[in-house]
């Protein structure tokens, strides 16, 4: 195994899977029950890796997997993994498995999560670079009809003569100065 590229803080998630890797000189029991094709996917180290195949063949199995591969290798700090995911259910599942794999809690991972979680926390991060406020709020279509019922009628105008909030569906944006005070 080649020297870690950093050091792991000290009962963190990456020491805790490290310690694991070099308990054992033999490959990891988390790599029992994959096929070749899973088997070349966790152990595919550089760079990006696509994991497309079907419902129910192994692909969280193979990315968690992965995940901790790569940490017990020392390769990277859990910080710097980017893993998403399309449900909340499949991200919370995700964290369980890499715990169980590493030995504890899942914690240090911010950039595991779902496309939505993950966009939402890169546009707080840099908020202003696209002319919003770190503290913005996402409303859904029925709170997007409920404020613009409470504002006054020569908006509401405006926006029936431009086709209506249908036509702004699923993302409508008003400037903020045009709306009255709640």
């Amino acid at each position: 195994m080649a020297a870690p590229a950093y050091a792991p803080k000290a009962g963190g998630i990456a020491a805790r899977a490290r310690q694991g890797a070099m308990a054992a000189h033999t490959p990891p029991s988390w790599l029992d029950g994959l096929n070749p094709e899973q088997c070349l996917a966790v152990e595919t180290t550089e760079g990006p890796l696509l994991v497309l195949a079907g419902a129910g063949t192994g692909k969280t199995r193979v990315l968690t997997t992965r995940i901790a591969h790569i940490l017990a290798s020392g390769l990277a700090m859990p910080s710097q993994i980017l893993a998403v995911t399309f449900t909340n259910k499949a991200a919370r599942e995700m964290k369980e498995r890499i715990g169980l794999m590493v030995g504890h809690a899942v914690e240090g991972m911010p950039w595991l999560g779902t496309f939505h979680a993950i966009g939402v926390k890169i546009l707080r991060r840099h908020a202003e670079m696209v002319g919003l406020k770190p503290s913005f709020t996402i409303l859904d279509v029925d709170d997007q009809i409920r404020l613009l019922a409470e504002q006054p009628d020569g908006l509401q105008q405006e926006i029936a003569e431009i086709g209506g909030v249908e036509r702004f569906e699923p993302r409508l944006v008003v400037p903020v100065e045009r709306l009255a005070p709640a």
